[in-house]
């Protein structure tokens, strides 16, 4: 985007809501989609300062797998107690981005099932709330402070980008969840119920749970499962 080109959220580049943007200290992005070929949160970023504290919200890809027919479970696989994602790789928050005085701040990233709405909170001074047909840029006190309060809210209840369970691990938890025996669990997924244990156990470890339904009810809260009546 050139300078002349104005962006439907953050407005020309010498405009108030750029300006706010650039004198920011603390943003924090709710980024839905608008529509664009470039993300809101990456236009955000190149155009903070350098020093800003940047924290992003974005929607997490559809999975591609079949939850319903997963994989058989590695038996040589890491039991993920340390933090280590399905293929073994180290789970990181932080999104793209260097850091420092020269380029565009870091990005701390996280991924959400959905997104309401669209906004950009800039400090407690202006949020930017990004509509398919028009922003609008709300100044109010109050009402700034509520719509940073929600924001705040999604970023609590989002979760860490990479911080995610594999379909065969979702299948895995929501079944120890409903109380399914090491057995059944074991039968459902085509692998030895004492494969079953050391994966629950580094799920709950994962979770920081004592029992493996405190640990479906903590992956449900972050929206990694959904607890059933099943």
């Amino acid at each position: 985007m050139t300078s002349s080109e104005r962006d439907p959220v953050l407005g020309a580049r010498r405009s108030a809501r750029a300006v706010a943007l650039r004198r920011a200290h603390d943003v924090l992005v709710l980024d839905g989609g608008d529509g664009s070929a470039e993300p809101l949160w990456v236009r955000v970023r190149d155009r903070a300062r350098p020093d800003a504290r940047v924290r992003v919200v974005t929607v997490e890809p559809p999975r591609a797998a079949d939850e319903e027919a997963p994989e058989p479970f590695d038996a040589d696989a890491p039991a993920y107690a340390d933090g280590t994602g399905d293929a073994g790789a180290p789970v990181t928050a932080a999104g793209p981005g260097p850091g420092g005085p020269e380029g565009p701040p870091a990005v701390d990233r996280r991924v959400a099932p959905t997104l309401r709405l669209s906004l950009v909170a800039l400090d407690d001074t202006v949020v930017l709330v990004a509509r398919p047909a028009r922003t609008r840029a709300v100044t109010d006190r109050d009402a700034v402070l509520a719509l940073r309060a929600l924001a705040e809210s999604q970023w609590d209840h989002a979760r860490p980008l990479g911080d995610a369970l594999g379909p065969r691990e979702d299948t895995l938890l929501r079944l120890l969840a409903e109380g399914k025996t090491d057995t059944a669990v074991a039968a459902r997924l085509g692998v030895s119920p004492r494969t079953v244990r050391r994966h629950a156990a580094g799920l709950m470890g994962r979770l920081g749970a004592t029992s493996r339904f405190e640990a479906g009810v903590r992956a449900a809260q972050r929206g990694w499962i959904r607890m059933t009546n099943r």
